[in-house]
């Protein structure tokens, strides 16, 4: 905390600060009184915390259930909408991120949205937002869990089982450059208007979107892989080999 000062965020600190203090009786209990031999017991509370490796456990599994249960009983695919390694610090600009962040799942969302409109029918889209990698590398990118099926303006079920991931390459592409260059106000476009420029040149193809022309999901193993990046800390403790108070080995 001393040695990155402002360069942790609020939450990091708030979240650290709860994981401190997880099941520290001090700090709030649960009290248990029995009828019959008036035996009382103390249950400190835990302190649900993303940083925790007991409580997140236990909230990313809650969340995986509760969605599954919510999510209609039809096929699923699953999406995912990247960007260009060259434009993830501009998602780090200080008094922008959360705007840019929010937009990129709004974004991503219209496109499908807009997508199966043009096929006179509404999907069902679950949305999250993932800020970093299996290396820990800051790289902002959404999840997208999409129903292959539609409800038209009739009200019926149709079935549509292919996404044109070519497509939604291009689409994609110009819905992140236009997001930018709508919410970086004019001195901040002129400081990114190369980054943004060698984007645009480079994936001549457009920013990558996975979305495989036939797949039926396992939709119950993809939400717990979504809320592991949701419910929990960046990185698990299996993953840890080593720390000797000053570096952090891990796989």
């Amino acid at each position: 905390m001393e040695r990155y000062g402002r360069r942790i965020r609020p939450v990091v600190r708030k979240e650290v600060k709860k994981f401190q203090f997880c099941r520290d009786i001090q700090k709030g209990y649960r009290l248990l009184v029995c009828d019959g031999c008036h035996d009382v017991k103390l249950i400190p509370l835990s302190c649900k915390g993303k940083f925790c490796p007991t409580c997140s456990v236990g909230e990313s599994q809650k969340w995986a259930e509760v969605t599954a249960n919510d999510l209609f009983r039809v096929v699923h695919r699953h999406v995912i909408f990247m960007i260009d390694e060259g434009l993830r610090n501009i998602f780090l600009i200080a008094g922008y991120r959360e705007a840019l962040s929010k937009g990129l799942m709004d974004e991503a969302a219209r496109i499908v949205l807009e997508f199966f409109g043009k096929h006179h029918m509404q999907p069902g889209i679950v949305a999250t937002l993932h800020t970093f990698g299996s290396k820990l590398e800051f790289n902002p990118h959404v999840h997208m869990v999409v129903t292959m099926r539609g409800v038209t303006e009739q009200g019926t079920w149709e079935t549509y089982d292919y996404i044109p991931y070519s497509m939604l390459r291009k689409y994609w592409q110009n819905a992140v450059l236009k997001l930018i260059r709508r919410i970086l106000p004019d001195w901040h476009k002129r400081r990114v208007q190369g980054a943004l420029q060698k984007a645009y040149t480079k994936n001549g193809d457009g920013f990558y979107v996975y979305a495989p022309k036939r797949s039926r999901t396992n939709t119950k193993g993809l939400l717990n892989y979504i809320s592991r990046y949701m419910k929990r800390g960046p990185i698990a403790l299996g993953r840890l080999v080593m720390y000797d108070g000053g570096m952090v080995m891990f796989h």
